[in-house]
């Protein structure tokens, strides 16, 4: 089968690599779209440190392909959405239902293998690493039945595939872990596809206003043009003060979120939100950021949180997301604005890297 195999920092190939086998609890899913993240972007240029070669790839959505050995819940032929929430159901944090915790998880997300401890991808005997024990920029996926979500039968799969990932993060965050208040000011720095999402669920939540912050005016044009934001500010030296202006009586916003994590963009938000409200972080560019928190804005209760994958419980949400969807109440299909073949996927990245899209996902043919 063909797959996006990275083999070094900067180095992405398409390779025709050996058709993987399902083991204990997993399935092979017949990927039909696969979404573009950051994530994937950062592993290639070196930010996160996951073991090479490694089949990048994961947001990936399509068809039950063959069931592993004690898999009951799953036939072939169910869509599904390839979460990145993989819960064991076995850790503390799954005992007590932070899924998107789970500390499993954190062991194996960027290990390269399986949750057995054991890898699935190789190519002449030789072994290719895995990524979020998925790795669906290829034309088949082994994926553990725990992270495979089936979506009703008559969505549009490629419309969907930034649920496994990006998309759910975005609405999670603004929905679930840190949820919009009806009549809330709500602020969102980066309008990207995460943010963007981000700024719909805020809005499905009924948020009376919704600020899109971002130093790419396009960018920006689109989150209004999607019915994401009622306003914009191009990202400068007076962020802060031009996101108080929008706020209720000078007062700051009453939440915040930050889609970007770059090393002072927390401190925006901080800084940006009132007493006793919300600031979440979404994104992180690099393993290492840090910021300072001033500690009178504890005092005055301002919330600081953050979320993993949005915090979602994937059986419960992504297919309340897809309804959503179906019933116009939550337009997030309407962010993935570019296909390409998996042969273009380094000009994706390219594209990517230069705000070419809003968010684009690999799409295979059948």
């Amino acid at each position: 089968m063909k797959a996006a195999v990275c083999t070094a920092i900067d180095s992405l190939e398409i390779q025709e690599i050996d058709m993987p086998e399902p083991g204990s609890h997993e399935l092979r899913v017949r990927i039909v779209a696969a979404g573009i993240c950051h994530t994937d972007l950062s592993v290639m240029r070196g930010n996160f440190d996951v073991p090479k070669p490694v089949v990048l790839g994961h947001e990936g959505c399509g068809y039950v392909d063959k069931v592993g050995p004690g898999v009951t819940a799953f036939s072939v032929g169910d869509p599904v959405v390839c979460s990145i929430v993989m819960p064991c159901n076995a850790c503390p944090q799954c005992d007590r239902g932070a899924l998107s915790v789970c500390d499993r998880w954190f062991e194996v997300a960027f290990s390269g293998v399986m949750p057995d401890g054991t890898p699935r991808l190789e190519r002449d005997g030789q072994r290719i690493n895995s990524f979020f024990c998925q790795s669906s920029f290829a034309e088949y996926a082994v994926v553990p039945a725990a992270g495979a979500i089936k979506v009703r039968r008559d969505v549009e799969l490629e419309k969907i595939a930034g649920l496994a990932c990006g998309i759910s993060t975005g609405l999670g965050a603004s929905m679930i872990r840190a949820p919009v208040e009806p009549g809330a000011v709500v602020a969102v720095l980066g309008a990207g596809g995460v943010g963007i999402a981000t700024m719909l669920g805020a809005r499905a939540l009924r948020a009376k206003r919704v600020i899109a912050i971002d130093n790419v005016p396009s960018k920006l044009d689109t989150a209004l043009s999607l019915g994401a934001a009622t306003d914009v500010i191009v990202a400068g030296p007076d962020v802060v003060e031009d996101i108080i202006r929008l706020s209720p009586s000078g007062a700051g916003v009453d939440f915040f979120y930050d889609a970007v994590g770059a090393p002072s963009t927390m401190e925006t938000g901080i800084a940006a939100t009132r007493n006793g409200g919300t600031v979440c972080a979404i994104g992180i560019m690099r393993g290492d950021i840090e910021y300072s928190v001033p500690l009178r804005g504890l005092i005055n209760e301002k919330i600081i949180t953050g979320t993993n994958g949005g915090s979602i419980v994937p059986r419960r949400d992504i297919p309340r997301f897809v309804d959503l969807m179906m019933m116009n109440e939550l337009p997030f299909d309407r962010i993935t604005d570019r296909f390409y073949p998996l042969e273009g996927i380094n000009q994706a990245f390219s594209d990517l890297e230069t705000h070419q899209y809003t968010r684009a996902a690999i799409l295979f043919e059948d």
